[in-house]
């Protein structure tokens, strides 16, 4: 059937057209459904990928909270035997500074020992510790308040040094009447002090504000309190310049110095004494020494030069025949025959305070020399060496170099000790200063 279409064309039948344009649409709808089962799925997808990594990034999370959780609590763990050991030498500066009026020289002088060396190993254990803060903020609190301690601890040693030394320690009690050197020497010590405690109470605070810093999971609660300054007032100027003044003027905590001979011996031995008194019995002894050694911290006022010093005495141990105590001055000990003689002695530190630049020497002097030309003056042989330093109660064992004698000669010989530079000369009188000066009479006999 033809189709009719205006203007002379091809017919058009709009029924067709409708017919056509339906069955396209019909063919169509498949189509559109299965598209939009494709995006549903992928939706689904998504949501499921989500779900999971969001899972997984929780476990993250919370995995890392308890590492941190775990490593903080080992911190505080690892801490609290540093900051144990700080506290307890809060005792000794107690002691330092109420007990004035208990301690002498040696033993105040040890405490403050305690004190730097004590304080000094703190801040040194704390820097190899192998743990970090979980704070920064903590880490840097910690280090200042064992940091200050060791400070205050060096500040008033050397203070104290000053305040009982002999520049503040000279002239009397009454401030007017005291020399102008003494004035200041104290006024120096008092100001040093009163540093030292403001370092202290610094350390005080910076522990507190390191406790509060840690977070709570650090179980920060485990960290036991250390407080150094309980009286702030005590270190105030007014009863620091008090405390000095109690220092400089302590009878026990003045320097004395004494150095002393506590046994001769001679090498070869001495086989007998002659000329004793009647009354006066003598037998030989054998006398065992052994040294000492003694870690003395020398601290300066800040500004100068400070460093730990240790002073070792001679680790020889001896057994040997000796007089111990010198026989009188009368008697004459009696040598075997030998071409030389060699002195040992044992020399101590009796005083309260390290003596420097000590030396020992002897002498002898042939008797013989003097009676065959009695207008000359007789040959001395004479030996001497440098022992160094030697620290109160310590003693230390000294051989010197042999001198030479002759068989069947008498000699008289002098055994000294003192400080200073060594002896260019024989030694036959006291020394100045601090030092000790025996003589005995010996005899080689005859070959």
């Amino acid at each position: 059937m033809a189709i009719g279409l205006p203007h002379g064309g091809v017919g058009w039948d709009p029924l067709a057209f409708s017919a056509m344009t339906a069955g396209k649409r019909r063919g169509s709808f498949p189509s559109a459904r299965r598209s939009t089962r494709r995006v549903v799925l992928v939706i689904v997808g998504v949501v499921v990928f989500a779900i999971v990594v969001a899972e997984v990034a929780a476990d993250v999370v919370n995995s890392g909270a308890i590492a941190a959780r775990v490593a903080a609590q080992t911190y505080v763990a690892e801490v609290v035997p540093v900051i144990d050991e700080s506290s307890m030498l809060a005792a000794t500066m107690s002691l330092v500074r109420n007990g004035t009026g208990s301690l002498d020289r040696t033993g105040l002088e040890a405490d403050l020992g305690r004190l730097v060396a004590g304080t000094s190993a703190s801040v040194a254990e704390l820097g190899t510790l192998g743990v970090a803060a979980p704070i920064s903020r903590s880490a840097q609190l910690l280090k200042a308040t064992l940091t200050d301690r060791a400070d205050a601890a060096r500040t008033l040693t050397g203070a104290i040094e000053l305040a009982i030394g002999p520049a503040a320690s000279a002239g009397g009690s009454a401030v007017s009447a005291l020399p102008a050197s003494v004035v200041r020497a104290r006024a120096r010590a008092a100001t040093l002090i009163i540093n030292a405690g403001g370092e202290l109470m610094s350390s005080d605070r910076d522990y507190r504000s390191f406790v509060t810093s840690l977070p709570r999971s650090s179980k920060s609660d485990r960290l036991p309190v250390s407080k150094w300054v309980t009286q702030p007032a005590l270190w105030g100027a007014a009863p620091v310049t008090t405390w000095v003044a109690q220092l400089s003027g302590g009878a026990k905590l003045r320097i004395h110095e004494v150095l002393s001979i506590v046994a001769v011996t001679v090498q070869p031995p001495v086989v007998r004494i002659t000329g004793l008194p009647t009354a006066t019995t003598f037998a030989t002894t054998t006398s065992t020494s052994t040294s000492t050694s003694t870690t003395t911290t020398l601290t300066t006022i800040p500004g100068t030069t400070t460093s730990p010093t240790t002073t070792s005495t001679s680790t020889t141990t001896s057994s040997t025949t000796t007089t111990l105590q010198l026989p009188p001055l009368e008697s004459t000990s009696v040598l075997p025959p030998t071409h030389q003689v060699s002195v040992v002695l044992v020399v101590a530190n009796a005083g309260n305070a390290q003596i420097s630049g000590v030396w020992a020497a002897a002498s002898v002097v042939a008797e013989s020399a003097v009676s065959r030309n009695p207008g000359s003056s007789s040959p001395i042989h004479s030996t001497a060496v440098g022992i160094g330093g030697l620290a109160p109660g310590s003693s230390v064992e000294v051989t010197l170099r042999p001198l030479a004698v002759a068989a069947g000669d008498s000699y008289e010989l002098w055994v000294s000790v003192g400080t200073g530079q060594l002896p260019a000369r024989p030694v036959t009188s006291p020394s100045k200063g601090v030092g000790q000066t025996d003589e005995v009479r010996i005899r080689v006999a005859s070959e």
